[in-house]
């Protein structure tokens, strides 16, 4: 039961993304003044973003690097005509900033697209309320090779060039 737990575990992160050449990914990704718009300079508002999941433009996704899990929010799930079936069985519990437990519903493994990139990306699928619909967490972000900024930018090579 402990091992089967463990290889879920290690499972749960893992992302597959396209299969390209190393070079074409080690472009200088940066941020400059031009990047910055006179009225962003105030905020400090969360990275949200809309990214196509699994064929749905799901609009807003919280890009949040202090999370260790893909959230995706119950009722987002719904909309996106997914249902109970799909899901996989899920030993893990999230917890959230202020430490409450939420236990996952079980889990889901959706093609999330940035630009050129496609992505599965394993989800914890909560019934919780959220303004969000879904949250993407650090691993991601890093299995991208991406930079997120605060002022609302998320960079990251492609084979194509800096998205």
């Amino acid at each position: 039961m402990l091992r089967k737990q463990f290889e879920d575990y290690c499972e749960l992160y893992k992302i597959e993304g396209v299969e390209v050449d190393e070079h074409e990914m080690n472009a200088l990704v940066t941020f400059d003044a031009e990047d910055i718009e006179e009225d962003m300079e105030d905020h400090n508002d969360p990275l949200v973003l809309t990214l196509p999941v699994a064929g749905c433009n799901t609009k807003k996704i919280l890009i949040d690097g202090g999370s260790s899990v893909n959230v995706l929010f119950y009722d987002t799930f719904k909309r996106m005509e997914l249902n109970d079936e799909q899901l996989m069985s899920s030993y893990y519990t999230i917890y959230g900033f202020n430490g409450a437990p939420t236990k996952s519903l079980g889990d889901i493994v959706l093609q999330v697209d940035a630009g050129p990139m496609k992505f599965d990306t394993r989800f914890s699928v909560v019934y919780a309320p959220s303004p969000y619909d879904a949250i993407i967490g650090r691993r991601w972000v890093h299995q991208l090779k991406g930079v997120a900024a605060t002022y609302q930018y998320l960079r990251f090579p492609t084979p194509e060039g800096v998205m």
